[in-house]
């Protein structure tokens, strides 16, 4: 059986929900390693042949700095080397948790209308047709 119209609808407004659900907005402003590793905080690392890292913290060990990135359930440690980084730049929560409310709420919001508008109904019963 082939999804309807409406179900397609139904599954691309979930799976917004989840990416905007997963989302983390950086600041503009670009950090010293120093820094960084003080904050405690999400960051992105962009190298000098400008490929983007992206490290849950990073730590210091004697005169070493790591990445801490999330693999699965492993946090595996990166060697993080000073002369290949171009800028360092730590997550902005604020705008983060703005951009998964707002992008969850108004996912459900279209869900909700989808779900209550007139064409929805399959006349199986008195609540709507589920």
């Amino acid at each position: 059986m082939a999804p309807s119209g409406k179900h397609k609808w139904l599954c691309y407004l979930l799976t917004m929900s989840l990416l905007f659900g997963s989302c983390h907005v950086y600041q503009k402003i670009p950090v010293p390693l120093e820094e960084v590793a003080v904050s405690n905080q999400r960051l992105k690392i962009t190298t000098v042949d400008n490929k983007k890292r992206f490290f849950k913290r990073i730590e210091k060990t004697d005169s070493t700095y790591y990445g801490l990135e999330e693999s699965g359930l492993n946090i595996i440690k990166k060697e993080i080397k000073k002369e290949e980084i171009q800028q360092i730049q730590i997550i902005n929560k604020p705008k983060s948790r703005l951009l998964t409310i707002a992008g969850v709420t108004v996912t459900i919001g279209l869900l909700v209308a989808l779900i209550t508008s007139s064409g929805w109904s399959t006349g199986a019963g008195p609540v709507g047709g589920f």
